[in-house]
């Protein structure tokens, strides 16, 4: 661990790398036993400069600061760090198992006993006793920052405590609604819910809210292993800590649990909430994001505030998974020095692939272990950047950072022939060449295969021979701007379109080729048809790239199309789609968009197409200038949503429903919840023949009749019922 360095002088090796540092004076404003960074790092010092100037060695003062920084930081986090919340682990034998979450109101740096409070160097002490040192066990630090901040949690933590359960166990999960101004729901992320459409959790789509005081039983059977999550589906409620992962294992050669170690990447602001940065004129002050927590930990310029702390032997095989919780940002994620051999991704896996970094959007899962054949013992860094903009430029005043301690307990040999290349190789690029970057490789997710024994059966009813190809353009599209599909905000459902379709109201009939429209948005598909969605990004609405969410589905990539890169770097969007036969794809708003070679019209005839052993996804990047092509079958019944997962965009309208096999879908469970607005329509005559036994009057029962009619005719003005999903031809 001890090295001789310049000067004379000595330095830790860290991972292989000496750092230099400097003995700070002893800080005597803290009791003796108090465990400042300034008062370990005086008293290792001390220890060394006495053991050696004992020998007769001279001692440089001048060695240690940035590393025993980082040192100090390790023993402080690993003396008080809060263990993961404790997590729901079904027995392997189980056929049903049973859990809950309770969602409540949590704060941010608050200790249950000790209040408020401030980090110091590492440590956390109450606001009014200082001197005082207060562990992390129950503290939510976030990024340190001494103001508190309320959050929306599951079991009281951010992240929630994790549920693992084991391939096509049947599982119940009682979500109990604690808050006291708030309706909930639950999402479980990545989970098809083959026929439990009742389950999915997305308010006024799949159920009515819950409602404060109430629960709601969730109960469902995941068929495939993988990493997935839960969150929150109301409104912006996952923006304040309203999520957690959800993991089903494998039968047979899983790591075991104790080796998966589980990474939330999410950006943070804690100057504002999402409610205040989604509404407020902030006047573009502050809006952005301060921090990068992984794990619900991070620091804010420097604070030193507790870390994430990830603990492996090389002995051992580690699996780490890896989710995108964050709502706004893209993330650029990393271990410096260590390749990630990447294995899954959305829970299905794929033809592994060993890279240097991988960008990942709100939503996505990533799972991967290191490799650590070239790597010796030590602390490294796991590191986070926000990547900014269409092209993706590194945002320099915002970090991530965890810590990763490897041991070597078998002391097993480190292979000296280490890869000395300067070319980065990342994963998940939303274009074939990273723009203005020459030492970087992209492999953009449809470029991975799934693996050649991997296949999957999802269906409830039977496949049919017929297909349909659907074109779908996410954007802001000039001149409202709207965030939309096709042109068409989507206006949220005030019933449960599930279970309450004969109230739904779908009509878009205000929207056409160029132009915007409000709506409840919903796209039919056959039962049993083959489909084929191309999502593009182009068009006047075209800014920056999204991740887009299915419910109810996983789908497989068929093919990317990227913008190219000039030679001066900049994007020039991909000129494969027609958005108009009369207008320019930079001046049309692209809501009814077609190939431009018509023979592209069998999709199996375009060029580079892949659908032998297409990777698969739940969440798909949908490039800026560009698109993503992605095939299912409708053969899962039920109403499910499908969204851009940046939170903003999504809840300002960039979202539609599909109405997939509606007629075919089973019976629901008895007694769900429906919701409605309340239009006070007058009551059956049988009403007002009783009140007319609390001697009303008739003249007065017809006089309230009268007002209560013309109210509702007026409540009632441009609102179309249409007796169940409308059905329309194939956009």
């Amino acid at each position: 661990m001890l090295a001789r360095s310049w000067k004379g002088g000595w330095v830790f090796e860290l991972g292989g790398v000496g750092v230099p540092g400097e003995n700070p004076p002893c800080p005597s404003r803290r009791p003796p036993y108090s465990l400042t960074s300034k008062r370990m790092k005086c008293q290792i010092l001390q220890m060394i400069e006495e053991s050696y100037v004992a020998d007769g060695i001279q001692f440089d003062q001048y060695v240690l600061k940035t590393l025993l920084g980082i040192l100090v930081r390790v023993v402080l986090i690993l003396l008080t760090m809060r263990s993961s919340s404790d997590g729901f682990v079904c027995e392997k034998d189980a056929v049903h198992c049973h859990t809950s979450l309770i969602i409540d109101n949590a704060f941010t740096m608050i200790d249950p006993i000790n209040g408020p409070l401030f980090v110091d160097e590492g440590t956390l002490r109450p606001i009014l006793q200082p001197d005082k040192e207060v562990s992390i066990e129950n503290v939510i630090t976030a990024d340190g920052w001494n103001t508190t901040l309320p959050l929306l949690t599951a079991n009281k933590s951010m992240p929630g405590p994790p549920i693992f359960l084991y391939q096509n166990q049947t599982i119940t999960i009682i979500v109990q609604n604690n808050l006291i101004n708030e309706a909930v729901t639950i999402h479980w992320h990545g989970i098809d819910q083959l026929g439990w459409p009742a389950m999915d959790g997305v308010a006024f789509v799949t159920q009515c809210p819950i409602l404060p005081g109430q629960f709601f039983n969730y109960t469902f059977q995941p068929r495939f292993s993988g990493t997935y999550w839960y969150h929150s589906h109301v409104g912006n409620q996952r923006d304040m800590g309203l999520y957690g992962a959800f993991i089903v294992l494998k039968r047979e050669g899983e790591v075991p649990i104790n080796n998966q170690h589980i990474i939330h990447l999410q950006e943070w602001n804690h100057k504002f909430g999402p409610i205040t940065l989604l509404k407020a004129n902030l006047n573009n002050t502050s809006s952005s994001s301060e921090s990068i927590l992984i794990n619900g930990k991070g620091e804010f310029e420097n604070n030193e505030a507790p870390h994430e702390v990830f603990q492996l032997d090389k002995s051992n095989s580690h699996l780490f998974r890896m989710i995108g919780v964050g709502s706004a940002d893209v993330l650029l994620f990393s271990v410096p020095g260590i390749p990630l051999i990447v294995k899954e991704t959305d829970g299905y896996p794929f033809v592994p692939k060993t890279v240097d970094e991988i960008i990942i959007y709100p939503a996505e899962r990533y799972d991967f272990e290191l490799d650590l054949k070239n790597i010796r013992e030590g602390v490294y860094n796991m590191t986070v950047h926000i990547l900014e903009r269409k092209y993706l430029e590194k945002r320099q005043n915002v970090f991530g950072l965890g810590l990763i301690n490897i041991t070597n307990s078998l002391s097993l040999p480190v292979n000296s022939s280490a890869s000395t290349s300067n070319i980065k190789t990342v994963l998940n690029c939303p274009f074939e060449v990273f723009p203005n970057e020459t030492k970087i490789e992209c492999i953009p997710v449809s470029f991975l295969k799934s693996r050649p024994s991997f296949r999957l059966e999802f269906d409830i009813i039977p496949p049919t021979q017929e297909t349909f190809t659907h074109f779908l353009n996410f954007g802001f599209p000039k001149e409202k701007e709207y965030s939309s599909i096709n042109g068409k905000k989507f206006i949220w459902p005030t019933v449960s379109a599930l279970t309450q379709p004969s109230e739904l109201n779908t009509s878009c009939a205000n929207c056409d080729a160029e132009t915007s429209c409000e709506c409840t948005h919903a796209l039919n598909l056959k039962s049993g048809s083959e489909i084929i969605m191309v999502l593009s990004n182009i068009g006047t609405g075209a800014v920056i790239t999204h991740p887009i969410h299915m419910h109810g589905h996983t789908f497989e990539v068929l093919k990317m199309g990227f913008p190219s890169v000039n030679e001066t770097g900049f994007l020039i969007p991909n000129n494969d789609i027609q958005c108009s036969p009369t207008l320019a794809n930079n001046k049309s708003q692209c809501n009814n968009a077609t190939w431009r070679n018509a023979t592209w019209n069998d999709y199996r005839s375009i060029p580079n197409i892949n659908v032998e052993d297409p990777v698969r996804k739940d969440t798909i990047v949908v490039p800026y200038g560009g698109y993503s092509i992605i095939r299912i079958w409708a053969t899962n019944p039920g109403v499910w949503f499908m969204h851009c997962h940046i939170d903003q965009h999504m809840i300002e309208g960039m979202a539609l429903m599909l109405n997939e096999s509606f007629e075919n879908i089973g019976d629901l469970p008895i007694g769900l919840q429906t919701c409605h607005n309340f239009k006070n329509q007058p009551s059956a005559p049988k009403s007002f023949f009783q009140a007319s036994e609390e001697n009303i009057s008739e003249s007065q029962v017809n006089t309230q009749n009268s007002q209560i009619l013309e109210l509702q005719s007026r409540s009632m003005e441009n609102n179309v019922i249409v007796n169940g999903v409308e059905e329309k031809a194939p956009e």
